[in-house]
C-alpha cells in the first residue's frame, strides 16, 4: 500500500516521489493512505475515497483542462499540492475528485432536471461535489486555484449558493488562496476573478478559432491524430483507407443504414486508426467528414465533436431505421476552402449522404440490436408484424438413457406478437430461397425495372446533372463579377441571380432524386456469376436489395404439422414495369 506522509516543507525529491506514488496508485486503482487516512482509488483513477470519514473531513477537487489520453501528470501534481495544503491546515481528507482533460469553460446543450434545455459546462465531478456539500457529507472544500474550480460564472454562483445555504457555513479554500467564500467581500472577489478567467478563456477561444479558420481557408491540416483515410499531414490519401471511405459512402447512398454499415465493416475487418472495430457513431462521423470530399470547414466558436454523441444513436431491429444524427453536423455554409488534389468522394455524393443521414424523419424511438440475417424486420407474418431473428436451442437426448447428448442451436425467424397463429421458421432455408429468387429476378428482368429510371422511362444522367450544377455555380460567380465591374445594375444582378439559383436548385433536387433511387442491385446486373456477386455484397446491401425488390410473407403451421419451406413462403416482386 502506497503511503503519503505530510511534511510542512517537503523537499523536491520527496515531492517528486510522492507524485510518482500518486500516479501509480491512480493508474492501478490502488489503496493509498493520505495524511494518515487510509483509502482507495477507484479503478478509473478519478475518485479517492477514505475508508471512513466524518462531516469534518475535507472534499478535494482537482481539474486540468487539456491532457492527452492516459496522461495524469498534471492532475497528480495538483493532488499532491492540495493534500499537502490540507495537511498544513489540519484537515483530514475524506474524498478526492479528479477532473482530467475537462474544460470548465466550454458549454453544451444539456437537459436540466426540470426538463429545460440550457447551455452549461459538462462537469459530472464538480456537480457531484456540489451534491455532497449540499447533503452535508463534507464541511470543508479545497481546490488548487479558483480557475481550476470554476470558469463559468453560473458554476460559481451554484457553488456560492451551496456555501451560503449551509449551516454551519462550508469552508472553501484553495492552495493559492484565490478561493475564499467566507463573507460578502470574498464572494465579490471570487466573482471578479471568475469573470477575469472567463474573459481569458474567451480570448483564447477567439484566437484559436481564428487560427483554425486560417488553416481551413488555406487547406492546411490543423494537427492532432491523423484522420481515417489520410496520412499524418491530413492531405495525402492512404489508398486502402480511402477505398473504404469511397466504398461505404456509395453503400450509404443506396439507403443502407449506418449501423448495418458498421456491422459490415466489422465483418470485413475494417478498423479505426487505433485498430478497434468501428461503432455506428464512429462510422457516421468518419463518412460525414467534409475532408473526404476535399472540403475544409470552420464554424466559429463551435467545434464538431461527434464522439460525444457516440451512445445516442442506436438503430432498431424492430423498425430497421435509426435515430437522427447530431444536430451540429457541417453544412455547405461552413465550407471555407478546399484541400489540394482530388477528393476521395465527389462533393455532390458527400452532400447527398449528409442530407440523407441528417433527415429528421429518420428518427425512431425504438432501440435494439443490429439485424444479423437477411430477413430480420423485412419478412412478414400474416398478422402484419415483421419477423425478428432468435437462437432456437434443441436438446438431443439419448433414447435409452434420456441423457442430453448435445445441444443444437439454429437461427429462426419468429413473430413477436402475442397469441396463436404466428410464424416461426428456420432462417437459413428461407434466406437461401429468397436470395435465389432475387438472383433469378435480376437475371430475367430488364435493368430499368431493377435500378429504376426517371418519369417516362428515360435514363437519368447523373454525370450530366453534376456538370449542370457546376455550370450554374460558375454562372453565379460570373454574375457577381459582372456587378463588381459595373457591367450590370444591382437590379439586373438580383434578377439574374434569382433565375440562376432557381435552375441550380432544380438540378440539385434532380440529382438528389437520382441518388436516392440508386439501387445496390445495379452491382448484380450483367455479371457472369451472380451467385458470387451476391455473396460479395455486404449484408446491408443484400438487405436493401431485398427491401426494394420483394415482399416475403411466411405462412404459419399448426402444432405437429410439417411442410416444405418453399410451400410456406410467398415472395412477391416490388419492381415496377419500365416507364410506369
Amino acid at each position: 500500500m502506497a503511503k503519503i506522509q505530510n511534511t510542512p516543507r517537503p523537499l523536491a525529491p520527496a515531492e517528486q516521489a510522492a507524485i510518482t506514488a500518486i500516479r501509480k496508485a491512480m493508474r492501478d486503482g490502488e489503496a493509498m493512505t493520505i495524511n494518515d487516512v487510509p483509502g482507495r482509488w477507484n479503478p478509473q483513477g478519478d475518485v479517492w475515497t477514505a475508508d471512513v470519514w466524518a462531516p469534518g473531513t475535507a472534499l478535494l477537487l482537482v481539474r486540468i483542462s487539456d491532457a492527452d489520453p492516459g496522461d495524469i501528470n498534471g492532475v497528480a501534481r495538483q493532488v499532491q499540492d492540495t493534500i499537502v495544503h490540507a495537511g498544513r491546515r489540519g484537515w483530514p481528507v475524506g474524498m478526492i475528485l479528479v477532473e482530467n482533460d475537462t474544460s470548465a469553460f466550454k458549454r453544451r446543450k444539456i437537459k436540466l432536471p426540470n426538463g429545460e434545455t440550457q447551455l452549461r459546462t459538462v462537469r459530472p465531478k464538480f456537480r457531484h461535489a456540489l451534491d455532497l456539500l449540499t447533503k452535508a457529507k463534507f464541511r470543508r472544500f479545497m481546490t488548487y486555484h479558483l480557475d481550476r474550480t470554476v470558469r463559468d460564472p453560473r458554476d460559481l454562483e451554484d457553488l456560492i449558493d451551496v456555501v451560503e445555504a449551509s449551516r454551519p457555513r462550508i469552508i472553501a479554500a484553495s492552495v493559492t488562496g484565490s478561493l475564499r467564500l467566507a463573507n460578502d467581500s470574498d464572494i465579490t472577489t471570487a466573482r471578479i476573478l471568475c469573470a477575469v478567467g472567463n474573459q481569458a478563456s474567451r480570448d483564447t477561444a477567439r484566437r484559436v478559432s481564428r487560427r483554425r479558420r486560417e488553416q481551413a481557408e488555406e487547406g492546411r491540416f490543423g494537427g492532432g491524430r491523423r484522420p481515417y483515410g489520410f496520412e499524418s499531414d491530413g492531405i495525402t490519401h492512404r489508398p486502402d483507407e480511402a477505398q473504404v471511405i469511397a466504398h461505404y459512402t456509395a453503400i450509404g447512398l443506396t439507403g443502407v443504414s449506418v449501423k448495418e454499415i458498421a456491422r459490415d465493416m466489422a465483418r470485413a475487418g475494417v478498423v479505426t486508426i487505433n485498430g478497434k472495430p468501428f461503432t455506428a457513431a464512429q462510422a457516421r462521423e468518419m463518412l460525414l467528414r467534409p475532408r473526404n470530399a476535399g472540403l475544409t470547414v470552420h464554424r466559429p466558436e463551435q467545434d464538431y465533436t461527434p464522439v460525444e454523441d457516440a451512445e445516442e444513436y442506436e438503430e432498431s431491429e424492430e423498425s430497421g431505421q435509426e435515430q437522427a444524427p447530431p444536430p451540429n453536423h457541417y453544412t455547405p455554409d461552413d465550407v471555407v476552402g478546399r484541400l489540394p488534389g482530388e477528393p476521395i468522394v465527389d462533393p455532390d455524393d458527400y452532400w447527398a449522404l449528409v442530407r440523407k443521414w441528417t433527415d429528421p424523419n429518420r428518427r425512431t424511438n425504438f432501440a435494439g440490436s443490429t439485424p444479423v440475417l437477411l430477413g430480420s424486420c423485412i419478412y412478414e407474418c400474416p398478422c402484419g408484424e415483421h419477423l425478428r431473428s432468435q437462437n432456437k436451442r434443441r436438446k438431443i437426448k439419448d433414447r435409452k438413457t434420456g441423457e442430453v447428448i448435445r445441444i443444437d442451436e439454429e437461427r429462426h425467424y419468429r413473430c413477436a406478437a402475442p397469441g396463436k397463429g404466428h410464424v416461426s421458421i428456420a432462417a437459413k432455408e428461407v434466406d437461401d430461397l429468397v436470395a435465389a429468387t432475387i438472383q433469378e429476378l435480376i437475371r430475367l428482368s430488364d435493368p430499368g425495372e431493377i435500378i429504376g429510371q426517371g418519369p417516362g422511362g428515360q435514363k437519368i444522367d447523373i454525370p450530366g446533372l453534376r456538370a449542370e450544377i457546376a455550370r450554374h455555380e460558375r454562372r453565379l460567380i460570373e454574375i457577381s463579377d459582372q456587378y463588381d465591374d459595373d457591367e450590370i445594375t444591382k437590379a439586373q444582378m438580383r434578377s439574374m441571380t434569382a433565375k440562376r439559383r432557381e435552375k441550380l436548385d432544380k438540378a440539385k433536387a434532380a440529382l438528389d432524386r437520382a441518388l436516392e433511387n440508386t439501387n445496390p442491385a445495379a452491382k448484380l446486373i450483367g455479371v457472369e456469376n451472380i451467385e458470387e456477386a451476391w455473396t460479395a455484397l455486404t449484408l446491408g446491401e443484400q438487405r436493401e436489395i431485398c427491401r426494394r425488390m420483394v415482399t416475403v410473407r411466411i405462412t404459419p403451421l399448426g402444432r405437429g404439422r410439417t411442410a416444405p419451406v418453399r410451400e410456406r413462403v410467398t415472395i412477391a416482386t416490388r419492381m415496377q414495369p419500365q416507364g410506369a
